[in-house]
């Protein structure tokens, strides 16, 4: 007689539902590396135009300015965009983490329920084997006295 654990399909779906909230939380956390890539290489441009605005200071002409005065406009306008992106993906992760903390709590409950129940299926094994061993002593016992 094997072990069978009756909640099984249980566990497994716990397991299941584990697996796919690490999955859902990796997937958030490259989505953050993406758009923190986007934030860095907005802000390096951001930059150069300060370096360049600095250096070449003397010789712009007012057109010049103002479109480099928009660009700069728009990318800190960006910027802004990416870094409530950013807030609003820690925010689904803090969410995520919290939920795969309940899933994990879940899965570890419904396992130690099976190691529960295989420990009682070994305690009625080895009783089952002690009874046995116990009636063939009894009955070499009878044996041995009979034929005395």
């Amino acid at each position: 007689m094997t072990f069978h654990f009756p909640y099984i399909h249980i566990l497994n779906l716990k397991e299941k539902e584990k697996e796919q909230a690490l999955l859902e939380l990796g997937q958030i956390g490259m989505k953050k590396e993406a758009i923190m890539g986007e934030l860095r290489s907005l802000e390096q441009r951001r930059t150069l135009i300060l370096q360049q605005t600095e250096i070449g200071s003397g010789t712009a002409s007012i057109a010049e300015i103002q479109q480099r005065n928009e660009y700069l406009t728009y990318l800190n306008q960006q910027i802004s965009k990416l870094e409530a992106q950013i807030d609003l993906i820690d925010k689904e992760m803090a969410d995520k983490k919290i939920d795969l903390l309940d899933k994990q709590k879940d899965e570890k409950t419904w396992s130690h329920l099976r190691d529960k129940a295989f420990e009682k299926y070994v305690q009625k094994q080895k009783k089952i084997e002690q009874d046995l061993m116990d009636e063939m002593a009894a009955i070499r016992h009878f044996h041995q006295r009979l034929s005395m």
